[in-house]
């Protein structure tokens, strides 16, 4: 199925037409049943406005209405949707609009003060479309071009998700209808969603986590959608304790976030209606996992994918929620292997690059075969660059990062078994552990962020960390900042601290 037939198909379902699909702050709800007017009527205008099948339809702001009314609008007129968030500085947001060539860029000026500025700067016009709150919209000519044939068949490219991975260069994730047909249907057969459902959805849609694993499987399973444009703890805690929520789909960030809100706030989480806590986006620390358990008063349950896979590839969905952090289980009808450097199977026990392969694997990055043929490979093998070992039960372990491995006099380090040692001392609200060169050889560096109000003391954490950590595993120094850099889903922004650390070793040099 075409998956922007998701919303008609559940407008039609028994029950669910005149149902929320989204609640927005501030607006009245709208149902399954507007929400799908509203899609055919934005696609006609799209039409109308020159867009043909194949064709880039960038689409800038946070989580709206409109944003939801634009995505499912663009993949209808048979165009590929880009969503990108507002908070992009305007240089970002310029480069990947000269490397997808978009026929159309739509800012949702509603959804955040950003895209209105970026209308501006670009000279977008007023959008009078009915059914969108307020808009600008910009036409572009030059080099528009329509990329491979659209014959209205679910192997058409849906959606382009840009992710920077650990390169820092942002790279075209193309994934059909079919990849987003088959990942929102085995989350319908696995109930991840209920159609009973009131999902807290404050992942931005901008990002195959909440664009797919939050909004389309829920919207495929008719729930209700409470649109977030920017998360707040606060907010969240009034959803779980006052309106009901029953669904909290998050990355770590948000997690930490809760926490010290619950603490500095002296407020109970509890009693609650939530159904399921999911947590992803980054790897899940036993710290965090047990704080939040006993903060909510229910079983975390976590996942391990990535945008080119859709992005999902394992859940512990479906399986007693472990006490133990794991990445769960491969998700029916997809296959996740451990190779070594050579292509080979790695022996039980040991660790190994994961590959997965199955109908969610992306088609490729846009205009990039070198890359695509780097990562997938002839057998229609996914390389995902990340490291893993398997269970006992089979269950997945994420380890660390092929490209972010540290090899400190002749060892190898992952960076994420030092942030899991790290994350377990007290009033640590996040960190990253990055590499940084000196002559003949590689040092740890730890960047650390607290709990608000709290103070890390340097010292007793690395008393803490030679208790937990081999020697060469110990970083060779500790940075404690107020806020880590972060992009707008919460994911750490490695790539930028490790360019702080490499340059505050070069001035100590100097």
């Amino acid at each position: 199925m075409r998956v922007d037939r998701i919303v008609e198909e559940a407008a039609a379902a028994q029950g669910v037409a005149d149902k929320a699909a989204l609640i927005e702050d501030g607006q009245p709800p709208v149902s399954y049943a507007q929400l799908e007017r509203r899609i055919a009527a934005a696609a006609c205008a799209l039409q109308g406005e020159g867009v043909a099948p194949g064709q880039r339809v960038v689409l800038v702001g946070e989580n709206s209405a409109d944003m939801v009314v634009l995505v499912f609008a663009a993949m209808r007129a048979g165009a590929w949707a880009v969503p990108l968030n507002a908070r992009m500085a305007g240089g970002e947001i310029d480069a990947i609009c000269a490397h997808c060539r978009p026929r159309l860029a739509y800012f949702a000026t509603a959804s955040a003060p950003e895209a209105a500025a970026h209308a501006a700067r670009i000279g977008a016009h007023e959008c009078a479309q009915e059914g969108l709150r307020q808009g600008r919209v910009a036409l572009f000519t030059d080099g528009v071009e329509s990329d491979g044939s659209d014959d209205g068949s679910d192997r058409d490219v849906a959606a382009m998700i840009y992710t920077s991975g650990s390169t820092g260069t942002p790279k075209g994730v193309m994934l059909t209808h079919a990849n987003l047909d088959f990942v929102t249907r085995t989350s319908m057969q696995q109930q991840v969603v209920l159609p009973e459902d009131i999902v807290f959805h404050a992942l931005p849609i901008s990002h195959s986590f909440g664009l797919v694993s939050a909004l389309m499987c829920g919207l495929r399973a008719g729930a209700t959608l409470h649109l977030v444009a920017r998360f707040s703890a606060e907010k969240l805690a009034h959803a779980i304790v006052h309106t009901g929520i029953t669904v909290f789909q998050g990355v770590p960030a948000m997690y930490a976030r809760l926490h010290e809100w619950a603490l500095r706030s002296g407020s109970a989480l509890q009693p609650n209606r939530l159904r399921l806590t999911y947590i992803g986006g980054s790897l899940v620390d036993a710290a965090r996992k047990a704080q939040t358990e006993t903060l909510l008063g229910l079983r975390l349950h976590h996942g391990y994918g990535l945008t080119e896979a859709a992005p999902a590839a394992t859940r512990t969905i479906g399986h007693p929620p472990p006490s133990d952090v794991t990445a769960g289980w491969p998700i029916p009808g997809i296959e996740v292997v451990l190779r070594d450097a050579h292509g080979e199977p790695v022996p039980p026990g040991e660790h190994g690059e994961v590959w997965i392969r199955g109908p969610n694997v992306m088609k490729g990055y846009f205009r990039d075969p070198e890359q695509t043929r780097s990562t997938l490979d002839d057998e229609g093998w996914l390389h995902t660059g990340d490291i893993g070992e398997f269970g006992r039960d089979g269950d997945l372990a994420i380890v660390g990062r092929l490209k972010e491995m540290i090899i400190r006099g002749g060892f190898n380090v992952y960076p994420a078994e030092v942030e899991r040692a790290i994350a377990a001392y007290p009033g640590v609200a996040q960190c990253a552990v990055v590499g940084r060169t000196v002559p003949g050889n590689e040092e740890i560096v730890a960047f650390v962020e607290p709990l608000a109000g709290w103070h890390i003391e340097v010292d007793g954490l690395r008393r803490f960390l030679r208790e937990r950590l081999a020697p060469y595993k110990l970083p060779s120094e500790v940075v404690c900042m107020e806020h880590l850099p972060a992009a707008a889903t919460g994911k750490l922004l490695k790539a930028q601290l490790k360019t702080m650390a490499g340059a505050a070793a070069a001035k100590v040099a100097g």
